[in-house]
């Protein structure tokens, strides 16, 4: 079963999204993720949305990944760049 993993950044005011993106798409696992998309929303109601869509192959990749120094560097950004919501799920 794989393990999804998806979630809506949506950006402070004056945050960059095509740096949101880069910062994401470098987070990108090395191993374990079969899927991983990162874009900014159509919809631009609501401001900037940056969805990162992923599918890894089981939950022991997503829990390497998530402790992995990329995703720290990411997280730590975005932190400061954003809100989000996560929605994970098996499959």
């Amino acid at each position: 079963m794989t393990y999804r993993h998806v979630v809506l950044f949506q950006l402070h005011e004056g945050a960059s999204a095509d740096e949101a993106v880069a910062v994401l798409q470098a987070a990108r696992p090395r191993l374990g993720a079969s899927r991983w998309t990162i874009t900014t929303s159509l919809d631009d109601r609501k401001g900037t949305v940056v969805v990162e869509d992923s599918t890894f192959d089981d939950e022991a990749s997503f829990q390497a990944w998530r402790v992995s120094e990329q995703h720290v560097r990411a997280v730590a950004f975005m932190r400061e760049n954003a809100d989000w919501l996560v929605g994970d799920w098996v499959e």
